[in-house]
């Protein structure tokens, strides 16, 4: 199993979407696909209706110690798709993390994965917009992780800063954590985005893939139906652009 961490420090910038559509493109291709919620909004877990604050979630995998993580894991209508849900307890999750000072905080989310290794493909996970003990944790159980980004004025704000972190984490707790690159969301045909994607091309060189995710009606519309865009409008921009991608990154 492949682990695969969609992050970025700000939000806006079509992390969740694109988690949802990562998984989703991947599990269309018959890859077998777990999709871990890690973000106490929760937002990926509502598109895939499995949000229930009394069932076990991924909080419970962070905080109970010998938890078997196929508890958690609930079945999407999709198949080959799984989904480890999250909820607003989550929001409490890190604070109690911290306090647990009998084991250690930041593989927690790492050792419960490995027991699952042999029974997927992928793994993606959403992130939360901050590099907090969650993320961490994600990051520390990752094989790679890619950034979305979308093009405005504040596009290359924190970049740097985001960059620095994930070879920290390299560094310190995850040598084979590769950071995969990254890619343009909601991208329009102005000059003012041609302009911002030749100076992220300057920086980033090869790590910032061609394909990138045009701007579309049609994402917004598959989050009220609650379904992954791929699904919702199989023939969309932003369906062509996800399955392009997805051939690209994977």
């Amino acid at each position: 199993m492949k682990i695969v961490s969609i992050f970025n420090i700000k939000g806006g910038v079509a992390k969740t979407i694109s988690s949802i559509n990562f998984a989703a493109c991947l599990a269309d291709k018959g890859k077998k696909v777990l999709l871990v919620d890690l973000d106490s909004q929760a937002d990926t877990t509502k598109i895939f209706k499995a949000y229930d604050i009394d069932a076990k979630s991924v909080e419970d995998i962070l905080l109970e110690k010998n938890m078997d993580p196929r508890e958690a894991i609930k079945s999407t209508e999709y198949e080959n798709l799984d989904i480890i849900a999250s909820n607003i307890k989550l929001a409490f999750a890190e604070k109690k993390i911290l306090l647990d000072t009998t084991r250690n905080q930041q593989n927690r989310l790492k050792k419960a994965l490995d027991k699952l290794r042999d029974e997927y493909d992928y793994c993606i996970m959403d992130c939360p917009p901050n590099l907090n003990m969650i993320t961490i944790n994600a990051l520390v159980a990752s094989d790679e992780v890619l950034v979305p980004i979308k093009i405005d004025k504040f596009a290359l704000d924190g970049l740097e800063y985001l960059l620095e972190s994930i070879q920290e984490i390299k560094d310190e707790f995850n040598p084979g954590l590769d950071f995969g690159g990254c890619f343009i969301t909601m991208d329009k045909a102005t000059s003012v985005n041609k302009l911002v994607k030749d100076q992220l091309k300057s920086i980033l060189e090869d790590k910032l893939f061609d394909t990138t995710i045009r701007d579309n009606v049609k994402v917004i519309e598959s989050t009220l139906e609650e379904k992954p865009v791929i699904y919702y409008a199989n023939k969309s921009n932003a369906s062509k652009d996800y399955r392009n991608l997805v051939e690209e990154v994977f």
